[in-house]
Protein backbone atom coordinates (compact mmCIF):
# COMPACT_ATOMS: atom_id res chain seq x y z
CA UNK A 1 0.00 0.00 0.00
CA UNK A 2 1.46 3.42 -1.31
CA UNK A 3 0.29 6.71 1.32
CA UNK A 4 -0.57 9.50 -0.35
CA UNK A 5 1.87 12.25 0.40
CA UNK A 6 0.00 13.95 2.93
CA UNK A 7 -0.79 10.50 4.92
CA UNK A 8 2.88 9.65 4.31
CA UNK A 9 4.36 13.45 5.30
CA UNK A 10 1.83 12.84 8.67
CA UNK A 11 3.50 9.95 9.25
CA UNK A 12 7.04 11.12 9.15
CA UNK A 13 6.18 14.39 11.39
CA UNK A 14 4.85 11.81 13.98
CA UNK A 15 7.73 9.64 13.87
CA UNK A 16 9.77 13.11 13.59
CA UNK A 17 7.81 14.07 16.93
CA UNK A 18 8.01 10.33 19.22
CA UNK A 19 12.08 11.00 17.92
CA UNK A 20 11.88 14.51 19.99
CA UNK A 21 10.66 12.10 23.15
CA UNK A 22 13.63 9.74 22.49
CA UNK A 23 11.12 6.70 21.40
CA UNK A 24 13.70 4.71 19.79
CA UNK A 25 10.99 2.13 17.88
CA UNK A 26 10.00 5.76 16.09
CA UNK A 27 14.25 5.90 15.11
CA UNK A 28 13.96 2.52 13.86
CA UNK A 29 10.52 2.98 11.90
CA UNK A 30 12.10 6.73 10.40
CA UNK A 31 15.26 5.12 9.34
CA UNK A 32 13.38 1.67 7.91
CA UNK A 33 10.83 4.34 5.91
CA UNK A 34 13.24 6.88 5.05
CA UNK A 35 16.97 5.65 5.24
CA UNK A 36 17.24 4.28 1.74
CA UNK A 37 15.89 7.64 0.20
CA UNK A 38 18.37 9.55 2.22
CA UNK A 39 21.55 6.83 1.42
CA UNK A 40 20.66 7.69 -2.17
CA UNK A 41 20.87 11.34 -1.38
CA UNK A 42 24.41 11.12 0.40
CA UNK A 43 25.87 8.49 -1.71
CA UNK A 44 24.92 10.86 -4.93
CA UNK A 45 27.34 13.84 -3.17
CA UNK A 46 29.82 11.19 -2.02
CA UNK A 47 29.94 9.04 -4.94
CA UNK A 48 31.19 5.91 -1.95
CA UNK A 49 29.07 2.99 -0.35
CA UNK A 50 31.52 3.26 2.93
CA UNK A 51 31.52 7.00 3.05
CA UNK A 52 27.82 6.92 2.23
CA UNK A 53 26.88 4.58 5.17
CA UNK A 54 28.76 6.49 7.56
CA UNK A 55 27.37 9.74 6.57
CA UNK A 56 24.16 8.05 6.68
CA UNK A 57 24.50 7.26 10.49
CA UNK A 58 25.97 10.80 11.60
CA UNK A 59 22.54 12.20 9.81
CA UNK A 60 20.22 10.01 11.47
CA UNK A 61 21.99 10.58 15.01
CA UNK A 62 21.80 14.23 14.23
CA UNK A 63 18.16 13.65 13.31
CA UNK A 64 17.69 11.81 16.85
CA UNK A 65 19.69 15.01 18.45
CA UNK A 66 17.22 17.54 16.89
CA UNK A 67 14.15 16.46 16.09
CA UNK A 68 12.53 18.73 18.90
CA UNK A 69 14.01 21.84 16.93
CA UNK A 70 11.28 20.43 13.91
CA UNK A 71 8.80 22.64 12.96
CA UNK A 72 6.74 21.26 10.47
CA UNK A 73 4.60 24.43 9.54
CA UNK A 74 8.06 25.85 8.01
CA UNK A 75 9.33 22.52 6.35
CA UNK A 76 8.33 19.64 4.79
CA UNK A 77 9.12 16.46 7.35
CA UNK A 78 11.65 15.01 3.94
CA UNK A 79 13.37 18.26 3.21
CA UNK A 80 14.00 18.71 6.61
CA UNK A 81 15.35 15.12 6.52
CA UNK A 82 17.13 15.21 3.12
CA UNK A 83 18.44 18.87 4.14
CA UNK A 84 20.06 17.12 7.01
CA UNK A 85 21.80 14.19 5.27
CA UNK A 86 22.75 16.60 2.10
CA UNK A 87 24.77 19.06 4.77
CA UNK A 88 26.47 16.07 6.08
CA UNK A 89 27.17 14.52 3.21
CA UNK A 90 29.26 17.79 1.87
CA UNK A 91 30.56 18.48 5.56
CA UNK A 92 32.16 15.11 4.58
CA UNK A 93 33.24 15.82 1.54
CA UNK A 94 34.61 18.90 1.89
CA UNK A 95 36.87 17.12 4.84
CA UNK A 96 37.78 14.33 2.22
CA UNK A 97 38.48 16.99 0.55
CA UNK A 98 40.88 18.67 2.32
CA UNK A 99 42.47 15.83 3.55
CA UNK A 100 43.78 15.14 0.28
CA UNK A 101 44.56 18.34 -0.69
CA UNK A 102 46.71 18.58 2.58
CA UNK A 103 48.58 15.06 1.54
CA UNK A 104 48.94 16.23 -2.14
CA UNK A 105 50.06 19.32 -1.22
CA UNK A 106 52.47 17.93 1.79
CA UNK A 107 53.71 15.30 -1.36
CA UNK A 108 53.97 18.48 -3.63
CA UNK A 109 55.94 20.76 -0.78
CA UNK A 110 58.18 17.75 0.40
CA UNK A 111 58.20 14.72 -2.09
CA UNK A 112 59.81 11.19 -0.32
CA UNK A 113 62.22 10.73 -3.19
CA UNK A 114 63.08 14.47 -4.51
CA UNK A 115 65.21 16.97 -3.09
CA UNK A 116 63.37 20.37 -2.45
CA UNK A 117 65.22 23.37 -1.35
CA UNK A 118 62.73 25.66 0.60
CA UNK A 119 63.33 29.47 0.82
CA UNK A 120 65.46 29.49 4.04
CA UNK A 121 67.80 26.78 5.63
CA UNK A 122 65.18 26.39 8.83
CA UNK A 123 62.65 25.23 5.94
CA UNK A 124 65.58 23.23 4.02
CA UNK A 125 66.38 21.16 7.56
CA UNK A 126 62.19 20.99 8.55
CA UNK A 127 61.64 19.71 5.21
CA UNK A 128 64.67 17.13 5.45
CA UNK A 129 63.72 15.88 8.54
CA UNK A 130 59.88 15.46 8.13
CA UNK A 131 61.18 13.57 4.91
CA UNK A 132 63.12 11.50 6.41
CA UNK A 133 60.77 10.88 9.63
CA UNK A 134 57.94 10.21 6.91
CA UNK A 135 59.80 7.63 4.64
CA UNK A 136 61.01 6.04 7.93
CA UNK A 137 57.97 5.20 9.26
CA UNK A 138 55.67 4.80 6.07
CA UNK A 139 58.30 2.02 5.89
CA UNK A 140 57.77 0.71 9.78
CA UNK A 141 53.48 -0.22 7.89
CA UNK A 142 52.87 -3.52 6.38
CA UNK A 143 53.27 -3.09 2.77
CA UNK A 144 49.33 -2.91 2.03
CA UNK A 145 48.85 -0.31 4.87
CA UNK A 146 51.54 1.28 3.67
CA UNK A 147 50.73 1.08 0.02
CA UNK A 148 46.88 1.89 0.77
CA UNK A 149 47.56 4.89 2.75
CA UNK A 150 49.93 6.19 -0.35
CA UNK A 151 46.89 5.58 -2.88
CA UNK A 152 44.27 7.53 -0.59
CA UNK A 153 46.12 10.29 0.63
CA UNK A 154 48.59 10.72 -2.04
CA UNK A 155 46.97 10.06 -4.80
CA UNK A 156 43.26 10.63 -4.24
CA UNK A 157 41.96 7.03 -5.02
CA UNK A 158 38.65 6.09 -3.16
CA UNK A 159 38.29 2.69 -0.61
CA UNK A 160 36.58 1.32 -3.22
CA UNK A 161 39.50 1.66 -5.99
CA UNK A 162 41.98 0.83 -3.36
CA UNK A 163 39.67 -2.62 -2.84
CA UNK A 164 39.58 -3.03 -6.04
CA UNK A 165 43.78 -2.78 -6.43
CA UNK A 166 44.08 -5.20 -3.78
CA UNK A 167 41.26 -7.71 -4.49
CA UNK A 168 39.58 -7.13 -1.20
CA UNK A 169 36.61 -5.72 0.43
CA UNK A 170 36.08 -1.64 1.28
CA UNK A 171 35.57 -2.39 4.84
CA UNK A 172 39.30 -4.04 5.07
CA UNK A 173 40.96 -0.51 3.14
CA UNK A 174 38.74 1.42 5.90
CA UNK A 175 40.77 -0.50 8.36
CA UNK A 176 44.16 -0.33 6.86
CA UNK A 177 43.39 3.11 6.44
CA UNK A 178 42.49 3.91 10.17
CA UNK A 179 45.17 1.49 11.36
CA UNK A 180 48.15 3.01 9.02
CA UNK A 181 47.09 6.43 9.79
CA UNK A 182 47.19 5.83 13.96
CA UNK A 183 50.19 3.92 13.08
CA UNK A 184 52.13 7.15 11.04
CA UNK A 185 50.71 9.59 13.39
CA UNK A 186 51.99 7.85 16.38
CA UNK A 187 55.52 6.63 14.68
CA UNK A 188 55.34 10.64 13.24
CA UNK A 189 54.57 12.11 17.39
CA UNK A 190 57.80 9.96 19.04
CA UNK A 191 60.45 11.08 16.13
CA UNK A 192 59.49 15.09 16.74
Amino acid sequence: MTLSPDSRNEELIGLIARCAIKDQAALKILFERIGPYLNAVVYRILKSDDLAKDVLQEAFLQIWTNAATYRPHLANPLTWLASIARYRALDRLDVEQRLRQRFVSADHDYPLHEHVSPQTPEQDVSASQLKFHLNKCLHLLSENIKRSVELAYLYGYSREEIAQQFSTNTNTVKSWLHRGAERLKLCLETNQ
